[in-house]
């Protein structure tokens, strides 16, 4: 083991990943929503520890210029992976270091407004995870947030045991991580096939061994076959925590707020009954069986009186992220089929299609004055959680905003030429990051250099040895994937396109 890894994966490369759940117009919604006052948006400091390949990093410094972006990660090969990706895009905006957390807190940086963390605090030792907290004492404003999501118990109770058993599987000396996932996979699958008793008294086990055979083999490697591993109770989070001073406020994930609708009416009210938080979340994750939780915590948080709230809720901009003509009104919400009430939905969904606009604009709108406050902006909520709308930075700046994505986009579509590891674009007008599969990419970039889209995309496939796939069968002929391609860049020019230009990706 090289000492500088601390037990930590080297020699495999995180996955390319954007978590919107960072993005400072993410949490400062979810703070406001909670009730607490946020760290401002107008101008702000930013620090993503274990950053890995600085994809979220570099997406949010393009799409937040007013901020000043720090991105820390200790594998130096991914450190430099992150700031090639700064180079070819000319963001000035952003810094990238391969410190390890004891010596970035010894590092010269302003005090930060944000901290995020994201796949990184319940994989590291006793010893860092302390680093962490003094690191957040000492680089975190007061009144700044954090964000932490981590592994939780009790869910990964039944599945610790399955760590374990892949990693003593029989491996041979010098294997490398992707081989010892490989070999630890198969080994579980082979005592499960001999009916070990592990897996008879944990049948729910084998669905997710399963599953993992469909799951990236470097982001097993990470997640897995760490030496350091260790899945936290809420409680111990908040309890670790207290020693930087932070607070915990509320998730960071919006459809937290959601999952009550599947609890029972005495569950409810065992959790009403509670007056303590850090006990109702940590009860709350025994109810659920939570597995990860995405908390986010405040350095002095300032409570929100419910008129404060209001006002500020009101300026908050909101736009539109799919076609409207792809909208369903019945959705999947935390695992269950809702109908969406049309008249409330139906009418919200025109005025963002329309532009991105502040609740207080919803609630002006002609076919909206008729709902009250908080019916918009559950229904907000509810859009948000099934990625139909985000959160939005306001219309000021947003030409300035849009001039610092260029870069940043056409980048990633040079990239996307070679695989499909970066299926995300910027948006000025979101400030965060769009989905966009990778024959999209190639679509896009063959529309920016004028070229024939089929023709562009085909060439590049022909090269690379790749078919495309139709109702899950892989397409042998040359004539059949070109017409399947016309037929994609058909639908791309009708209604991608648009909508791509609507949330400023070109």
């Amino acid at each position: 083991m090289q000492n500088w890894t601390h037990g930590y994966i080297s020699d495999v490369s995180y996955d390319y990943s954007f978590f919107p759940e960072l993005s400072p117009t993410s949490i400062a919604f979810n703070l406001l929503d909670g009730r607490c006052f946020p760290p401002g948006l107008e101008k702000f400091t930013y620090c993503e520890l274990g950053c890995g390949q600085g994809f979220t990093t570099n997406i949010l410094a393009a799409t937040n210029p007013q901020g000043e972006f720090w991105g820390m990660d200790f594998n130096p090969t991914h450190t430099a992976e992150a700031q090639r990706l700064a180079n070819a895009a000319q963001l000035k905006n952003i810094h990238f270091s391969d410190h390890s957390f004891a010596e970035f807190i010894e590092a010269d940086t302003p005090p930060f407004d944000f901290i995020t963390l994201h796949g990184v605090y319940s994989w590291i030792g006793d010893e860092n995870r302390r680093n962490i907290v003094n690191l957040l004492r000492q680089k975190l404003k007061v009144g700044g947030a954090v964000y932490i999501s981590y592994n939780t118990l009790p869910g990964w109770s039944a599945l610790m045991p399955l760590r374990e058993l892949m990693l003593q599987s029989p491996s041979k000396t010098g294997d490398s991580s992707l081989q010892r996932v490989e070999a630890g996979m198969a080994f579980a699958q082979q005592l499960h096939a001999m009916k070990a008793r592990y897996f008879l008294e944990n049948p729910t086990v084998k669905a997710d061994l399963d599953a993992m055979a469909g799951d990236s083999r470097n982001y097993l490697a990470h997640e897995y076959f760490n030496q350091n591993w260790r899945p936290l109770y809420h409680s111990e989070v908040v309890e670790q925590l207290a020693d930087a001073k932070l607070t915990f406020t509320i998730s960071g994930d919006i459809d937290d707020q959601f999952y009550n609708f599947k609890l029972t009416d005495d569950q409810l009210n065992v959790l009403a009954d509670i007056p303590d938080i850090t006990r109702r979340e940590t009860i709350r994750d025994f109810l659920f069986n939570t597995r990860f939780r995405r908390d986010l915590f405040v350095k002095g948080p300032v409570k929100l009186t419910a008129l404060e709230q209001v006002e500020l809720l009101s300026n908050f901009r909101f736009a539109l992220i799919i076609d409207p003509e792809e909208m369903e009104y019945e959705v999947d919400l935390v695992g269950r089929p809702i109908k969406l009430d049309e008249p409330i939905y139906q009418p919200i969904i025109s005025a963002l299609a329309e532009q991105p606009r502040t609740l207080r604009e919803l609630m002006g709108h002609t076919d909206l004055k008729r709902l009250e406050f908080a019916t918009i902006l559950q229904a907000l909520k509810i859009l948000i959680s099934t990625y139909h709308v985000t959160p939005a930075l306001p219309a000021e700046e947003e030409d300035y905003r849009r001039e610092t994505v260029i870069g940043l986009n056409r980048a990633i579509l040079k990239r996307a030429r070679f695989g499909a590891d970066t299926q995300i674009l910027a948006s000025p007008v979101t400030a965060s990051g769009i989905d966009i599969s990778r024959p999209e990419q190639l679509f896009l970039l063959a529309y920016l250099r004028k070229a024939d889209l089929v023709q562009f995309v085909w060439s590049i496939l022909q090269v690379q040895g790749e078919k495309l796939i139709k109702e899950d069968q892989v397409l042998e002929s040359p004539e059949a994937n070109q017409a399947e391609l016309k037929a994609q860049a058909q639908n791309f020019m009708e209604q991608r396109l648009p909508l791509f230009q609507r949330l400023g990706l070109i």
